[in-house]
């Protein structure tokens, strides 16, 4: 019997997931990916590889998200997904865009225009979100209010073991993830994951 699979992503370990957990049903097939950003391909990340893996194995029917952005935040990786599923006749339900792709069997062509919109909008608000920081930061610099830290200080390890990046990476850690994994899910350098280790692990 086919079942219905709900796909649920969080950026990282400390962010709640409890708006989509509670969206769930009786019954449902639950893919989980804690720790994920939405920049990493859906077929990259390892509950979305089972889900797909499952699709093609014909053990699913249709597949429920909270939000769009829970497939991703890149509009092309997000139009694959779909594109994937529907070759299995398995349609993509968005309940708070309310957003169904097939019905009856049949690829909904509004929906996929829909999709294509909001995937792209949500994709250009990430990229405003990223240069409107760098902005901020360089304008800090010019007005002299952003300084950043002075070369070779060192930043208190009661402050340094409080910042939530810094939880992550140590959850991340413990689990065994590379460090090459930690900077593409996290999008952070190399030197910070070494600083994390030399002050926390070692």
């Amino acid at each position: 019997m086919k079942q219905i699979a709900y796909y649920l992503r969080t950026s990282h370990y400390l962010q709640n997931i409890g708006t989509q957990v509670d969206k769930i049903e009786d019954g449902w097939k639950i893919y989980k990916d804690e720790g994920v950003s939405g920049r990493v391909a859906f077929a990259d990340r390892p509950m979305a590889k089972k889900l797909l893996k499952d699709i093609r194995e014909g053990i699913i029917d249709q597949i429920v998200v909270l939000r769009l952005d829970r497939l991703g935040r890149d509009t092309s990786d997000i139009l694959g997904t779909i594109k994937m599923a529907h070759l299995h006749g398995v349609g993509i339900v968005s309940k708070n865009e309310g957003i169904t792709t097939m019905v009856n069997g049949k690829e909904n062509p509004m929906s996929n225009l829909l999709i294509s919109i909001l995937s792209s909008i949500a994709e250009f608000e990430y990229h405003r979100i990223k240069e409107k920081t760098l902005e901020g930061i360089a304008r800090g610099k010019r007005l002299g209010v952003y300084k950043g830290r002075k070369q070779g200080s060192i930043e208190p390890y009661e402050s340094f073991i409080k910042k939530p990046k810094v939880k992550k990476v140590r959850l991340m850690l413990k689990e065994g993830l590379s460090v090459r994994k930690i900077c593409e899910l996290l999008e952070c350098s190399p030197n910070f994951i070494t600083k994390v280790k030399e002050r926390l692990v070692a």
